[in-house]
């Protein structure tokens, strides 16, 4: 037991270095305003951003089509994000995501948010049809974005393992579960955007590759 001990104490250090080195990147909204995107892909060491499209079934980011066009005229990888809501069905929520996304060129697998409050308790069999038909489109299993807590109680389970998991922890060092994507702070400042934002960090053992969405299997209209 000491020795097993030891090697963690040791591994640490080399860890917490992979981890300040690993890709960075931002998710962003409405909230963020009007983002000056060649700056943040410039003078900021970011590899990629995930901006918000939709939440429910009639809800459209209004800064979403200008986000996601500018972000990829200035050389960013993005990925496209959904807020799931407990009032409307799963199809419901995934037509309005598609409808908004279409030709809009993301890159990186969709991913759904799934806040803790006021969805819980979580429907699952909507989030399941959910995650069903994200897969079924765009030919690549959509990511979970989540709590720890809400990992834990839901997603921690066999049938989810080969889902990419994206944790929003701010209060540890590194997230006690595992993860794909860390949402390590909502309080980053970046060159570009006015006021916070959140940060978030690639686990050390991925590349972008591993979350981009394999384009033989893509089936949205380009």
């Amino acid at each position: 037991m000491r020795k097993v001990l030891t090697l963690l104490l040791m591994a640490l250090p080399m860890w917490a270095a992979a981890q300040t080195t690993a890709p960075m990147g931002i998710d962003v909204s409405k909230y963020q305003g009007t983002i000056d995107w060649p700056t943040v892909a410039n003078s900021n060491n970011l590899a990629f951003a995930y901006i918000k499209a939709t939440e429910g079934a009639t809800i459209v980011d209004e800064r979403f089509a200008t986000n996601v066009a500018e972000a990829r005229k200035a050389g960013l990888p993005v990925g496209c994000y959904m807020v799931y809501s407990r009032h409307t069905n799963a199809q419901g929520q995934f037509d309005n995501f598609k409808e908004t996304v279409k030709g809009c060129g993301m890159t990186l697998i969709p991913v759904v948010d799934i806040e803790p409050e006021p969805n819980f308790p979580l429907n699952i069999k909507r989030v399941d049809m959910l995650l069903q038909l994200l897969e079924e489109e765009y030919g690549v299993k959509p990511m979970i974005y989540t709590t720890m807590d809400a990992y834990k109680k839901y997603f921690n389970l066999e049938r989810y393992a080969a889902y990419h998991v994206f944790i929003a922890c701010y209060d540890l060092k590194f997230p006690d579960t595992r993860y794909t994507l860390w949402q390590y702070t909502s309080r980053e400042l970046v060159e570009g955007i006015i006021g916070d934002v959140d940060g978030v960090k690639l686990h050390p053992t991925y590349t972008l590759e591993d979350i981009t969405i394999p384009a033989k299997k893509s089936k949205s209209k380009k």
